[in-house]
């Protein structure tokens, strides 16, 4: 299940001319100069991706994705009980957090909904968009107040969910 989230391939794009930089005196100048500045590297061992992009404004927006990135979600998800983590994007802009984890569990697909549809409210989102086919289920919502979101899709595979939780807090 190697997806990447949609925002975090945007980020990704976002970033043109970034390249891989090791050279600071260069990134000073371009710093000095309020121009955007960026990296983006690829960790060979492990495969994992970090991408840093400073804006003209300074605004500095950082990105890892990968089958060992902490899978650190924002207050009050948790990951589910048990799952086997296979990915995660955790992108982050001052106090704001966009955090996608992909995950395995040999629990049913309805318990792993519920468990997120509570957290969900437990975080002052009520889901507002629940679809069901077949053996996938789509759950989301948003708290515009608390400027945050929550996406959730699980699919029932053989004797396996696979899930995909996106968190978006402090954003905008």
């Amino acid at each position: 299940m190697r997806k990447v989230f949609p925002f975090s391939l945007a980020l990704i794009l976002a970033l043109p001319a970034c390249g891989q930089q090791d050279d600071e005196a260069a990134n000073e100048a371009a710093a000095d100069a309020q121009e955007p500045l960026g990296s983006y590297d690829i960790d060979p061992q492990s495969g994992e991706v970090r991408a840093t992009h400073t804006d003209a404004a300074g605004v500095t927006t950082t990105m890892q994705a990968g089958e060992t990135v902490e899978a650190r979600l924002p207050e009050p998800f948790t990951l589910y009980p048990g799952a086997s983590v296979t990915n995660t994007t955790r992108v982050e802009q001052g106090d704001g957090a966009f955090v996608t984890v992909e995950f395995t569990t040999s629990d049913e697909r309805e318990k792993v909904v519920e468990f997120y549809r509570q957290q969900a409210r437990d975080a002052g989102i009520e889901p507002e968009v629940e679809v069901s086919a077949g053996a996938t289920t789509t759950l989301g919502g948003e708290n515009r107040g608390r400027r945050s979101s929550f996406a959730l899709q699980v699919t029932r595979v053989s004797a396996l969910t696979e899930g995909q939780v996106s968190i978006a807090s402090g954003f905008d």
